[in-house]
């Protein structure tokens, strides 16, 4: 009797060793496998999986983009010199002298300018600008002025081939009598003398008409 229960005992004893060694193994693997998916999950979160950015390439990138925009703002601003002397010199007018003007107040004729020269009119500025001006010469009277009348501006850059409205003011003529009016674009402001010049000296028609200046109230 003694002896059956001591083998149940031994047996019972490598049961429960075997048993325990299986358990440990077990463990031991569930805690490799969390130590390896926690390994994995940080690594992920260290090296997230969007492109690598090359910072040097991108530094110099951006250096030559802006290298290249302030390249051409430098051009933009680069004002080339026009040959007047080889240029072409042209304009289309359309329009047409009233038959009655004001002496007491200001007149404006509206007209149409087609720039027909190879290059651009400028609207303002110190140098090389088109304005429309005009020229008076009294039919009954003794008055004439020919470069010093007003001056009015074009309302944008007219580039060669297009055509803009203007409103062109005549304000000088202050004594009643007929008038003989010449509407005449003028280039001026540039420093050379032969480079500001009436379009009429370079064979440009004008628009031309008899007018009677008088007051207002008469």
């Amino acid at each position: 009797m003694h002896n059956k229960i001591k083998k149940y005992s031994i047996k019972s004893v490598k049961r429960t060793g075997v048993f325990t060694y299986f358990i440990t193994i077990s463990v031991s693997i569930m805690i490799t496998a969390a130590l390896l998916f926690l390994a994995n999950g940080c690594s992920s979160i260290l090296s997230p999986t969007s492109e690598k950015i090359d910072v040097a390439q991108d530094s110099q990138q951006s250096v030559q983009d802006d290298s290249g925009e302030t390249k051409a703002a430098e051009e933009g601003e680069v004002i080339i010199p026009i040959d007047y002397a080889s240029a072409k010199i042209g304009a289309d007018m359309v329009g047409a002298i009233p038959t009655f003007l004001l002496t007491d107040k200001d007149n404006f004729i509206t007209i149409e300018i087609t720039n027909t020269s190879d290059f651009a009119w400028t609207s303002e500025g110190n140098n090389g600008v088109v304005r429309i001006g005009y020229h008076y010469y009294g039919q009954d009277v003794d008055f004439v002025d020919y470069d010093r009348t007003a001056r009015t501006m074009l309302p944008k850059v007219v580039n060669p081939g297009d055509t803009v409205k203007v409103l062109v003011l005549i304000n000088d003529i202050k004594n009643p009598g007929n008038y003989v009016i010449q509407i005449d674009p003028v280039l001026e402001g540039n420093q050379n003398p032969n480079d500001n010049f009436w379009f009429s000296s370079k064979g440009i028609t004008m628009i031309e008409g008899l007018a009677y200046f008088g007051e207002s109230q008469s």
